[in-house]
């Protein structure tokens, strides 16, 4: 049988929060620090359209320009910077690039590091399209701010029709990419999230959530911690 309720109150209840206080009026609303949201994963699975789309739909979200080596593959590639391999490697030694990868003899790529930290120093999300290494990479760096999600088109086979399909890679680069691509796949459980795009509406919903989630999350508002800490009594916690 359920244990009698006390016939009454216990003599001494909590005093009520009254009165004005300075610390009441400070804002629970914290802008979260910046993230730095990486879209990984092979060639041909949708990664710059997505994040180019993401960017399009929230005007709060940015991304940063890259610096490569390789020939223009044609239009819509308005993100990259084109610099010969013997600047590109001068950049290297200046410490230029937060992180940089080199796939093959003539190609480099990297991510400027100015452009991050001047981001990261106001509390501004980027987004990126890397390939698996690139978001390893800068994961090194910044392993607090860095969100890793893991872009794939619904089946191997589909990536690689995808990918034929540009047009922009010679059969060398193809085979090249497909090389790639395996070694992807060996850093996948390395991702914070995995997003098959298969339906791109759909992928792009799913990556804007994440995002609003991230902004959430605790660690990026650790400054309304100090708030609640001068409401708080300290308390034991009791398991019934």
């Amino acid at each position: 049988m359920p244990e009698p309720l006390p016939e009454s109150l216990p003599e001494s209840l909590p005093e009520p929060i009254s009165g004005a206080r300075p610390e009441d009026s400070r804002s629970l609303v914290i802008r979260p620090v910046g993230t730095l949201l990486v879209l990984s994963g092979p060639s041909g699975t949708g990664k710059t359209s997505l994040s180019r789309a993401m960017v399009e739909k929230d005007p709060t979200l940015a991304t940063t320009r890259s610096v490569t080596t390789r020939k223009p593959r044609g239009s819509g590639e308005e993100h990259y910077d084109y610099v010969s391999r013997e600047v590109f490697l001068k950049m290297v030694g200046n410490g230029d690039f937060v992180q940089w990868i080199h796939p093959s003899f003539d190609e480099y790529y990297g991510t400027l590091r100015a452009p991050v930290e001047k981001a990261l120093s106001e509390g501004q999300d980027l987004v990126f399209d890397y390939c698996t290494e690139g978001y390893l990479n800068l994961r090194r760096f910044y392993p607090e701010q860095v969100v890793g999600v893991f872009v794939m088109a619904p089946s191997v086979e589909a990536m690689a029709v995808r990918l034929k399909g540009r047009g922009s890679e010679s059969p060398e680069e193809l085979v090249l990419r497909h090389h790639m691509a395996a070694k992807d796949f060996a850093f996948v459980d390395q991702h914070d999230y995995h997003v098959i795009n298969d339906d791109f509406d759909a992928a792009l919903q799913t990556l804007l959530a994440i995002r609003r989630a991230e902004q959430a999350r605790m660690s990026r508002q650790r400054a309304v911690l100090d708030v609640y800490a001068q409401h708080a009594e300290p308390t034991l916690l009791r398991y019934y």
